[in-house]
């Protein structure tokens, strides 16, 4: 159970989540998970009491989602997360969550998370209203429901306690006992706190030199340098705490260390719990196999009887061409014998006779005993017969070739799920990798055709740092001939060829004012890095970002405005021109200017490019609406 030592660093640790935005919400039994982006992507795993922590290991989303989880969808789709904090030093953390109005964060709903008793999450409202609650509770002093407002429990005694308060805790009972349940510190830290001041933890009626004691010790635990580990005995998880705690320092303990808290309970939380999820997976996925490998053998069961069967019908329709006389004569002397003999007369002198097993006048069928039985009807005449047995076969080959294409799916179904099988990693989860960014990516840019780095500036802060940092002799310097565009450098351009050039002007007059504003085209110019300068122009003065041009300026006329987004072999996401973007992605997809939010367009090209790098597509696209280009 989280202690307030644990929620004080975690807290801390989570403040590096804030200003992002809520993606996806997804509740699993009693953890909920929060699926946020806008600096890259972080999942928040809320597991009261247990545990708060930050993931990198992935679990499936139900294909159901609860109640709960489409509740908090509805309240807080796409909002900012702008404050994430510990309560008055308590076993409460709070979630402010929101949207910028005029540049204001306007807090709208904050997500409570009690970490004692068995936990619980409540969604109130900015008047602190419940909207929504995992569990309702009500209490003498409290009530946790819909519609109420919530009030947080009576405060405890804080740490600047007194002596004689600490004094008066003690008469009677345990200074362990009380320290754990008045400080609200739990058992563990209250015990920390008794090994540090000395003080044995089942006294009961402390002294002045004591209380002062266990007051220092109290200010040393507030003191603590974080250590973040996880405590094992005997090969079994302990425990998982934000310090080196003199609680576990004897030789019976193992300590792993960590970065950081989050890792840590991740570790236990999210790794170990993955392991199991994919234990249990695997296990329903053989299982899956084991049920189709039984198929597939009923299947070739069945298809082996159909080729059988077929080659019999098939060789009695031969047999009653070869042996044609010998029928032809047998059923015309049994005809004959019908009127002068009853039916077991017939059977009677039949009996001995070799060429033939048996007749049934009730069905019909004289039963010739050839290398094989070969029934014959009486009402159908040999050649008849004959045609019967081969379209019996004919029928038989049709059901082999629906048995053989059962067969070929079940076995295509098979290699997929065995296919799938090898992904499962049950040993090691897969983490969710952190991309190492490159340099030129904090920017707009593309690779061009002939292998140049193209930079673009995002805004005036980029484009200032383009020119000043990034660009060198070597370079190109490209702006569109607009307002509203970015810089563009090419890196070596000097060396570049005329498609480098023509790319770069795709890409700067994309990706100015011209695409948001619905244009087909625009020019661009293009001029040596020494002719960009910082001096305005007498009587102008130069804005942050903004740059002036000497001298001759290089145009490029009619440049049609058309982008390609796409993702690398290595999950970068790329937009630029048609020709080098396809020629550097694995897969891609043409835009051009339209109605939709980057945002929406976003989340709608991420299942195109298969990636979930939703707040990557959004940084990548232009300024202004898009559409897919050929729909």
């Amino acid at each position: 159970m989280f202690s307030t030592f644990d929620l004080k660093e975690i807290s801390k640790e989570l403040s590096e989540i804030e200003r992002m935005r809520i993606d996806k919400i997804y509740q699993l039994g009693n953890e909920l998970r929060i699926k946020f982006f806008g600096r890259g992507r972080e999942d928040l795993v809320i597991k009261p009491p247990l545990a708060v922590f930050v993931t990198s290991y992935p679990k499936p989303a139900p294909k159901n989602p609860t109640w709960f989880a489409m509740l908090l969808r509805k309240h807080l789709k796409a909002m900012w997360l702008f404050k994430i904090e510990q309560y008055d030093f308590d076993r409460i953390l709070t979630l402010s969550f929101g949207f910028y109005e005029e540049n204001e964060p306007k807090v709208k709903f904050v997500l409570i998370v009690e970490m004692f008793r068995d936990g619980n999450i409540i969604l109130a409202n900015d008047q602190n209203v419940i909207v929504g609650i995992q569990s309702r509770e009500y209490m003498k002093d409290r009530t946790l429901a819909p519609k109420s407002v919530y009030a947080f429990p009576e405060k405890k005694k804080s740490f600047d306690i007194t002596t004689s308060e600490l004094i008066e805790l003690s008469k009677g009972n345990e200074i362990v006992r009380e320290l754990a349940t008045q400080l609200n510190i739990g058992g563990l830290y209250a015990e920390e706190v008794c090994l540090l001041s000395g003080v044995e933890k089942s006294k009961k009626d402390i002294s002045e030199e004591e209380a002062q004691r266990i007051k220092e010790a109290l200010s040393k635990l507030q003191d603590l340098k974080k250590d973040p580990m996880i405590i094992k005995k005997s090969g079994e998880v302990k425990d998982i705490v934000p310090y080196d705690l003199i609680s576990y320092s004897t030789p019976e303990f193992e300590k792993i260390r960590y970065d950081s808290f989050s890792k840590a309970l991740d570790e236990v939380y999210g790794k170990a719990e993955s392991e199991e999820i994919l234990k249990e997976e695997l296990s329903s996925h053989q299982k899956k196999i084991q049920k189709f490998e039984r198929m597939l053998k009923s299947q070739k069961d069945l298809y082996e009887s159909y080729l059988e069967e077929q080659e019999l019908y098939k060789k009695m329709g031969d047999l009653a061409y070869e042996r044609y006389a010998i029928i032809e004569e047998s059923m015309k002397v049994i005809e004959q014998a019908k009127k002068s003999y009853s039916m077991e007369e017939i059977k009677e002198k039949l009996k001995d006779n070799k060429l033939i097993k048996g007749i049934d006048f009730k069905t019909g069928v004289i039963t010739f005993n050839f290398d094989i039985e070969l029934p014959i009807e009486f009402k159908l005449n040999v050649n008849e017969n004959a045609n019967s047995f081969y379209e019996r076969s004919k029928k038989m080959k049709r059901k082999i070739d629906g048995a053989r294409i059962a067969m070929e799916n079940t076995e295509k179904k098979i290699a997929e799920l065995k296919k799938e099988e090898v992904e499962f990693e049950v040993e090691a989860p897969k983490i969710i990798e952190k991309k190492v960014r490159e340099w030129y990516e904090r920017f707009r840019w593309f690779i061009s055709s002939e292998g140049n780095i193209v930079l673009g500036g995002r805004d005036s802060s980029s484009n200032e740092v383009i020119v000043k940092k990034y660009m060198e002799d070597s370079d190109i310097y490209f702006h569109a001939d607009a307002y509203g565009a970015p810089h563009v450098v090419v890196k070596e351009g000097s060396k570049a060829g005329e498609t480098t050039l023509n790319e770069a002007a795709v890409f700067a007059v994309s990706f100015s004012s011209l695409w948001k504003d619905g244009y087909g085209g625009g020019d661009a110019y293009w001029v040596k890095p020494d002719q960009v300068t910082k001096e305005a122009p007498s009587g102008e003065y130069l804005k942050k970002g903004a740059f002036s041009i000497k001298g001759k300026r290089n145009y490029i006329k009619s440049v049609p405005i058309k982008l390609t987004i796409g993702i690398t072999q290595d999950g970068k996401i790329m937009c630029g021109p048609d020709a080098p973007v396809q020629k550097n992605t694995v897969k891609n997809i043409k835009i051009m200017p339209g109605k939709h939010k980057k945002e929406s367009f976003a989340k709608r090209i991420s299942k195109i490019l298969e990636t979930d790098d939703i707040d990557g597509i959004v940084q990548a696209l232009p300024p202004g609406g898009c559409e897919v280009r050929g729909e």
